[in-house]
């Protein structure tokens, strides 16, 4: 039985393998690859990006015409960040509004957050999602990770499971295993490293968690088997 594919699910490498199904990020206007089966996109307004309002709401345009296309499959990554120097009233209007793109096309909403996990929550406990949101380069530790998981959000995991003094460790170890996801970002290594050490945190196979992680994206990406 052939085993079930990677699933990367937040990268900015170009890179296709035939075991893998990749998210690749895309920001407003630019252009992506026809699909061949397992290359998906995401598409937002980053907050690092975040410019005049005028500006933003052209680049807002660009993102909802994107959605248009059947493999673009995530809105994002959108988000809140303090650590950012754009306008931070500017970052929660354009997130706000991707939240609500994401709700009309039904579609994830993927979510960079630094330091304002405190926002996020807030509006996701006010508006009430039915879509997933997902947490992309999880950093957070377990007290504020066991209120985010109250209001059902997903957690995705990428580099920082490499640093031993991570606080985030010990949130990895403990999240229920049908919330995880992992992401290469920035990452130049393949997916599978990022796999390899979850499973040695976890006490798992490397093979078990790719199942588990399959079905995870399944349960969120409905019509996936139907693209494929």
């Amino acid at each position: 039985m052939r085993p079930v594919p990677y699933i990367d699910i937040h990268t900015h490498s170009t890179r296709f393998t035939k075991d893998t199904v990749t998210v690749q990020n895309i920001f407003p206007g630019e252009g992506f690859a026809p699909f061949s089966g397992r290359n998906f996109y995401s598409v937002g307004l980053h907050p690092w990006h975040i410019s005049t309002e005028e500006e933003n709401n052209e680049a807002l345009q660009m993102v909802e015409e994107a959605l248009e296309f059947d493999h673009v499959i995530f809105v994002g990554e959108a988000g809140l960040d303090k650590r950012s120097e754009t306008n931070f009233a500017e970052q929660q209007r354009v997130f706000k509004a991707q939240a609500f793109m994401a709700e009309e096309y039904q579609y994830p909403l993927l979510i960079h957050c630094v330091k304002a996990y405190n926002e996020v929550f807030e509006l996701r406990r006010k508006m009430q999602p039915a879509m997933p949101w997902i947490l992309h380069s999880y950093s957070g530790g377990l007290e504020i990770t066991e209120q985010l998981l109250k209001f059902k959000f997903l957690f995705s995991f990428g580099s920082l499971l490499f640093n031993q003094n991570a606080k985030v460790l010990e949130t990895f170890k403990w999240l229920p295993l049908d919330k995880i996801f992992f992401e290469t970002d920035e990452l130049e290594e393949h997916v599978s490293v990022v796999y390899k050490r979850g499973a040695e945190l976890r006490g798992l196979s490397a093979d078990a968690l790719r199942e588990v992680v399959w079905k995870n994206f399944n349960r969120i990406e409905r019509t996936l088997v139907d693209r494929t």
